[in-house]
């Protein structure tokens, strides 16, 4: 039987028909005994105060404040949002330990009188004027619900007046069980929360409906005051055991709660504790939460989110989110412990000075290294990852949407995608050798390569493979830094740019949002995917008032995507990336390693066809993270470990890149003259854009000495005799766009 069925049984057995007279004259006795005044200024005061009093009807569109909250993708709570912390609970969803704890403590005749009790105003006057202090109240369960709702809490003659008037005309509308459900969810029971469902999570951490006969006790012995009992659990427990004796005295509900004198003796001895969760007072995934909390604040209003009781089931997937935290805590915690091992504790530049509040003195700290990791799904754009540092209570600045940061050659790749896109092929070739520009203070600009040696006249996929810098700057060169900056901007870089040749090594600054966005164009096949941090918002009555809604946007030809694909797959499989491959991720992938500068910033940003994600390492105010610690030693290994994760099997023929063949054409070319190769020659298999101008001669380099096939697997060389070059030809003669934006 519900609790509500148990409810309206004792209505049944005890209420009587309401009686307008005798709720007056019972009223007016009731205030003559309890505040000692006389029986007609009551009458005059009724007649007074009718104008003023609050209409009960307003509860008739009531919506109290309720708590948001928020989940992850894999059902965890993530937060929850409440300037009053409230759930709305119904009547039969709370334990009947508890309503037999509430009306044994709080309003004994609750079912048998008419708002006010004449009775207990009288022992309440008694006990006051015996103890010569407030010591206990005299107002019914309808006489707080009429204060906490409509009335303030200060304590003088005339809000006593309303507050009781006001209880007999909510008794009047509603019933003694919309009375009490009001009240179970009103009432401010402690530590912010409202209702004995919110209580009870935080409390106890189960739901009302499951409470027991000591934790009902200690709730409802607490409503007098509850931050009064919550701050000594002594006095908590005095409190509690005091409301058990009450509840073993009495029979209401006895049939379902019964309370034995030997129950009594056992409970009481139990001691007082709170099994609040404390993950719960944070937020799990708090970057992730404070970003969507943010976006959330500019669509509906600061206040909105605290006050609605919305539910929003967002795209995160915790359990990666975490695990791939720690993964980078960790290796943040190898890389601080490798600078602390190489450097002074006073050294100046990787430490700094702090208040000692213990000593009244400066002393020195070690700075702290801090990182950001940043994954979506590429056909959606749904948010699996976002962790915008280490620890959020150090530090709440978001370094995946917030920091603005040089990503070093982990850039290259827009100025590639600008290069096939205006009629270059990855096998055409470019000068690695060393150069010097003028600047425009007058001076000259000498860039090197990372490993200061220089690679002659390469290929473009060996240039972007090997990340080197004169190739790319000559490429620039050619291509335009304005026309870089177009491709960029078109692929999702929302940063300032400067259109100078640096901006081929990465020398202006970017967010690790913008990268993982653009990057996950080339799987995309050319299509912009903006993120989507947000599956559906449902409102308090069940309502879905928000989907989230993917939003795609053609940026790049299916081929030049595909092309580049290729290229930044030439990264992981033999390039700067390859130690994912050393570390067991064997899946197709690309992508692309960054390091700036002294060693400020290391960057690894990589794509398979289901997934884009980032990695970025640094100090927040640009100190080295430390010689030779570039995107591949300190970003790539948490990349590795977070592809690791979301793929635990092995690859299979799905994993694969989509191909264009439509737009894309693939020839086995000589690897040193990059014409069409012959049985002579070193063989290199090349994708090649099909508008951009392809080999249709066959290498004529004599090749002496030994075959020089490569080892690698080939499909068929293309022969003179099998397949005429004017066949070949004809591949340049298809219909052309004309390269650039």
């Amino acid at each position: 039987m519900s609790t509500k069925k148990h409810i309206e049984n004792v209505i049944v057995t005890i209420q009587h028909p309401f009686n307008w007279t005798g709720a007056l004259i019972s009223g007016l006795f009731g205030f003559l005994a309890g505040i000692i005044v006389p029986a007609v200024l009551l009458f005059v005061a009724y007649i007074l105060y009718l104008p003023e009093l609050p209409d009960p009807e307003q509860l008739e569109e009531y919506q109290p404040p309720l708590v948001s909250r928020m989940y992850s993708a894999d059902g965890v709570l993530l937060a929850e949002f409440a300037g009053e912390k409230r759930i709305w609970v119904s009547i039969n969803d709370v334990s009947p330990w508890f309503i037999k704890a509430l009306i044994s403590t709080e309003d004994r005749r609750f079912f048998s009188h008419w708002g006010l009790d004449p009775f207990r105003i009288l022992g309440a006057l008694f006990v006051n004027i015996k103890t010569r202090r407030i010591a206990q109240g005299g107002s019914t369960i309808t006489q707080q619900l009429a204060r906490n709702l409509f009335l303030s809490q200060k304590k003088t003659l005339t809000r006593k007046i309303k507050e009781a008037l006001t209880a007999i005309r909510l008794e009047h509308k509603y019933s003694k069980y919309e009375i009490l459900e009001l009240y179970l969810n009103q009432v401010y029971m402690g530590r912010g929360c409202y209702g004995v469902e919110a209580a009870s999570r935080k409390f106890f951490d189960k739901p009302a409906s499951e409470l027991g006969p000591e934790e009902a006790a200690l709730i409802v012995g607490g409503l007098r005051a509850p931050e009064y009992y919550l701050r000594n659990t002594k006095r908590a427990q005095k409190r509690r055991n005091v409301v058990l004796g009450l509840m073993e005295k009495s029979d209401f509900m006895d049939d379902v709660c019964h309370l034995s004198p030997e129950q009594y003796d056992s409970l009481r001895k139990i001691p007082v504790v709170f099994k609040e969760k404390t993950k719960g007072e944070g937020w799990k995934a708090p970057y992730f939460v404070d970003f969507v909390r943010r976006k959330l604040a500019e669509i509906y209003g600061e206040d909105w989110l605290y006050t609605q009781g919305v539910t929003i089931y967002t795209t995160l997937n915790y359990k990666l989110n975490e695990a791939v935290a720690e993964t980078l805590r960790n290796r943040i915690h190898q890389m601080e412990r490798r600078i602390q091992v190489t450097h002074h504790p006073d050294d100046p530049q990787y430490t700094e000075l702090v208040y000692d509040s213990t000593t009244g003195d400066t002393v020195r700290k070690w700075k702290e290294l801090n990182g950001a990791v940043f994954a979506i799904e590429n056909s959606t754009g749904r948010i699996i990852v976002m962790i915008g540092g280490k620890d959020f209570k150090q530090s709440q600045f978001n370094r995946v949407t917030q920091a603005v940061r040089q990503p070093g050659s982990a850039f290259k790749p827009f100025l590639y995608t600008a290069a096939i896109d205006n009629g270059w092929q990855p096998s055409d070739r470019i000068d690695d050798t060393p150069g010097t520009w003028p600047m425009e203070d007058g001076k000259l600009w000498r860039p090197q390569n990372y490993d200061h040696k220089y690679l002659g006249r390469i290929t473009l996929r060996e240039a972007l493979m090997k990340s080197r810098n004169l190739a790319s700057i000559r490429l620039c060169e050619q291509v335009g830094p304005a026309n870089v900056i177009k491709y960029a901007r078109r692929m999702g870089i929302t940063t300032p740019l400067d259109p100078v040749l640096s901006i081929a090594m990465g020398s202006s600054g970017v967010k690790l949002w913008d990268m993982v966005v653009a990057y996950s164009v080339f799987p995309n096949l050319g299509v912009k995917v903006e993120p989507v941090f947000i599956d559906k918002i449902i409102d308090r009555d069940g309502t879905v008032i928000y989907r989230g809604q993917t939003r795609r946007e053609e940026v790049l030809s299916r081929g030049v995507a595909y092309v580049m694909t290729s290229m930044l797959q030439s990264v992981i499989d033999h390039g700067t990336g390859y130690a994912a491959r050393m570390f067991g991720f064997l899946h197709p992938a690309g992508g692309k390693t960054g390091t700036t500068n002294d060693y400020t910033d290391a960057w690894f940003v990589g794509f398979t066809k289901k997934y884009t994600a980032g990695v970025h390492i640094s100090y927040d105010d640009l100190t080295p993270i430390g010689e030779g610690m570039t995107g591949s030693r300190a970003a790539l290994p948490t990349w590795t470990k977070l592809m690791l994760m979301l793929y635990p099997h092995g690859p299979t023929k799905e994993d694969e890149f989509d191909v264009p063949y439509d737009e894309v054409v693939f020839l086995t070319i000589c690897r040193e003259s990059g014409l069409l190769a012959t049985q002579r020659c070193p063989k290199v298999r090349e994708v090649f854009l099909r508008r951009n101008p392809v080999p249709t001669k066959y290498c004529t380099l004599p090749h002496t000495g030994e075959d020089t096939t490569s080892t690698q697997k080939a499909r068929p060389v293309v022969m003179p005799d099998s397949v005429p070059p004017a066949n070949i030809d004809q591949i340049n003669k298809k219909p052309q766009r004309k390269g650039g934006l």
